[in-house]
Order: C-alpha cells, then structure tokens, then sequence
C-alpha cells in the first residue's frame, strides 16, 4: 500500500522546494526529508545546511572558517547535528560508548567555533584553528617538546585573544557593545535573560564536533569591589572513563564570561570568555587529561531539553559541595588535632591521659554544669592540685620507703616496695584519710 502513495510536492519545481526547505530550522528540514526521496535529495544539499549554520554560528560564515567544516563528508549537516542539541550528563556514556582513544591527542587537532548574543542578537564571533597555546611553540623540536609535555602537565585553560575590549578606547563603542534598557544597580537577572553563548568544538581530522556551552548561563555574579563587572558562568558536565581518575568519574567544562556594563552610557562591554576542565573537587584538570575529556565530549549523549542540562549541572555541584565540606571537615580536624598537641589531660596523678580517653573527657566537657563565678572555678582548680600533690607526695614516700627496707634489711626489691606500701597505706589510715 505504501508503496503506491506519491509525493504531492513533485508537481513542484526542484527550485521552488529548496526555497521552500531553505526557510526551515535544522529539525523540520531533517524531518522533511524522511518523507519522500525528493525531499531527501534536496535536504541533504550542503547549501541549505551551511546556510542554516550561519544564522545559527555567525562565526561558521567567517572567512577561516569555510575550510575546517566543509573539508569532511556532509561537513554542515554533520556540524548542525553535532552541535545544535546540547551535551548531556549521562553516566552510561562514561565507559559504554567512548571510541578508543588515540595514543596522542594534539591541542591543533581541534578548532573552536564561538559565538556570544544579546537578546538573540550576535554580538561577538570567533574561530580558533587550533588551541592557542600551540601557537607558542618555537620551531626547535627539543623545545617544542618541552613546551608541549608542560602544557600537558599544567592547568589547562583556553582565552581567545581577538574577544576583549580591554583596548579599546573611551570614546569608541566598539564592536560587541550592546545598548542597555533603564538603569540598575544590580543586572544579574537581565544578563541571565539576555546573554546567550555558543562553544562548538570540532575534532578536524574526523569531523566530529560538540556545543560544550549551556547556551543559557549557569550563573551570573557580580564583581561588588569593581566598577560594573560581572562573571557569568556556562559549561557542561562531561562523564569521563575510570582511567582518568576523576572523583565520580564527572568533569566540568566551564566557560567563564566578564563583561563590564557602563551605567553612565548604557553600554555592556565584553572582555574576557575563556574555558577549563574542573574536576568535582573544583580543581584544575591538567593539558593532557583536557583535551582527553574534550575529546570524550564529542561522543556524550546529546539533549536539547535545556532543563536536563541544567539538573546536571545542579547534581555536579551538589557532589562538588560536599567534597568541599568533607575537606573542610578534615582540615578542622587535623587543625584540632595540632591545637590538641598543646594542650593535654591530666588525673590526680599528674599523668598523661591517652588520646582515646581525652576525647571522651573533652566531649563529657561540653556537658558539664557551668558557673560565672570565677572564684569558684579557681577553687575546683586548687583543690585538684591539693589532691595531685598529696598524691605525688605518697608516692614519693612509698619509693623512700621501699629503697630503706632493701638497703637496710637487704630484702628483695618487690618485698620492700610491698612492705613499704602496706606501711604508708596504715600510717595514713591511722590519720584518718582513707584507702
């Protein structure tokens, strides 16, 4: 039966479809192209894909871009798939689904694709052929060598240089200035509802690419000791193999953006995206075990429920939280522990309480009656002493009188020190204190 139905659409031209399809977003084309082979022919012309790329990534039309897309198979269709739907946290992916990782993973292997809008307006774009540490490296291998195991060995963290307006004058707006409606002391909520940023990652030798952004903000703070600046916050939570020895097996793509707003002018001013690798403990995650998580995040799952995105995000940082209050936790104790090194415990004896028990006595302490008199509290102390020193004086006289029967009477070490206690035990009896 299905294979008598026709196409309605054939009595169309093939040019009047293709306008048609050129007007579509990136889900409806794909859809459309399910349903008759017409459509499909249409659908899969790298034109109306690297069109919709371009309203979609302002930076996919730059000049540098062209060649690192369109040089792989279906380049722009592939690149929409990819980097349209957003990276999810899927715990499944850690050691289910990543391809065998190449023994070298290269920081020019990759290229950046960035974007950054205000209430849907692009504001800011760039492309970077390769990571930007590279282009540090001199042309002697001895030393490139040595740069590049350092690289790999140090905090990774990637800061395009040509996004900043740190140069630009006063009096010039600027290219990625935005115009600000009303004035506020705090523009929080309007930048979470205004910026939007884009972080496509592209693998150029396989033509696998990935948004590491949020595409909404995360968070969004402001700077209270500076003039109008405020940190906002994007990213993704990336599941990574047992090998890498991450906490949780989670690692965090963070992209941090800083922008200025000058309230005089109503003006927003962007100077700074950069972008690292956190681990749940918050930690830097160094060059080489970086562009290892980069690489795993092309091949994650993909979501473009924004929701999902952001509870995964929510549940990184609640494991990040309580890593950070256990470290706390251990460093107050260990602090304790020093401080406890100074003070000790003693009995009536004048003898060293031991640990366990001094722990014991510290907590019974908490529960002990309490008193604002102060003389009070001295008297306890001096009674203690009392008790501690008629203690040290028995057994002073107990040794005096043990060493006396030995050296006199020549009796045995144990027998005198025997003799001698019995004595000083009848002796203090008879005065009435009692044993």
């Amino acid at each position: 039966m299905m294979e008598h139905l026709k196409c309605d659409l054939k009595c169309l031209s093939r040019d009047i479809l293709a306008d048609i399809m050129a007007r579509l977003d990136g889900s409806t084309l794909a859809s459309a192209a399910c349903t008759c082979s017409d459509l499909r022919g249409i659908a899969r012309n790298q034109r109306l894909w690297k069109q919709l790329c371009n309203s979609t990534w302002p930076s996919t039309a730059l000049d540098e871009a062209q060649h690192l897309i369109s040089s792989s198979t279906d380049g722009f269709r592939r690149f929409y798939a990819d980097s349209y739907p957003l990276i999810s946290n899927d715990h499944k992916d850690a050691n289910n689904y990543f391809p065998i990782q190449p023994t070298l993973i290269s920081p020019s292997n990759f290229a950046l694709f960035i974007d950054v809008y205000y209430r849907e307006k692009c504001i800011t774009s760039s492309v970077l052929d390769g990571i930007p540490m590279e282009t540090d490296f001199g042309q002697d291998d001895d030393t490139t060598t040595g740069l590049m195991s350092w690289v790999l060995n140090c905090p990774f963290k990637v800061v395009p240089s040509d996004i900043n307006d740190e140069d630009i004058e006063d009096g010039d707006d600027g290219h990625d200035f935005v115009s600000l409606v009303g004035k506020a002391d705090d523009r929080c909520n309007e930048l979470k509802e205004g910026i939007r940023l884009s972080w496509v990652l592209l693998d150029k030798k396989r033509g696998k690419a990935g948004n590491l952004s949020s595409w909404k903000p995360l968070s969004v703070k402001k700077i209270w000791a500076s003039n109008g600046d405020y940190i906002i916050h994007f990213g993704c939570i990336i599941p990574v193999q047992e090998s890498l020895q991450l906490p949780h097996n989670l690692a965090k793509c963070l992209i941090v953006a800083r922008c200025n707003i000058e309230e005089k002018r109503g003006y927003l001013r962007w100077k700074e995206v950069s972008m690292h690798i956190e681990d749940t403990s918050g930690a830097y995650v160094n060059g080489g075990k970086s562009l290892i998580i980069l690489n795993q995040a092309l091949y994650c799952s993909r979501s473009n429920n924004r929701h999902a995105v952001k509870k995964g995000y929510i549940q990184f940082e609640g494991r990040k939280q309580e890593i950070i209050r256990k470290k706390k936790l251990e460093e107050t104790m260990a602090d304790w522990l020093v401080h406890l090194r100074s003070m000790h415990i003693e009995d009536t004896s004048g003898a060293y309480v031991n640990g366990g028990k001094s722990l014991i006595i510290l907590n019974q302490a908490l529960y002990c009656s309490r008193s604002n008199n102060r003389h009070a509290v001295k008297k306890g102390y001096i009674q203690f002493e009392g008790r501690k020193q008629e203690i040290i004086r028995k057994k002073k006289l107990e040794e005096t009188m043990a060493d006396w029967l030995c050296i006199s009477f020549e009796v045995p070490m144990d027998l005198g020190t025997y003799i001698g206690l019995n004595w000083v035990r009848h002796t203090y009896w008879r005065r009435g204190y009692p044993f």
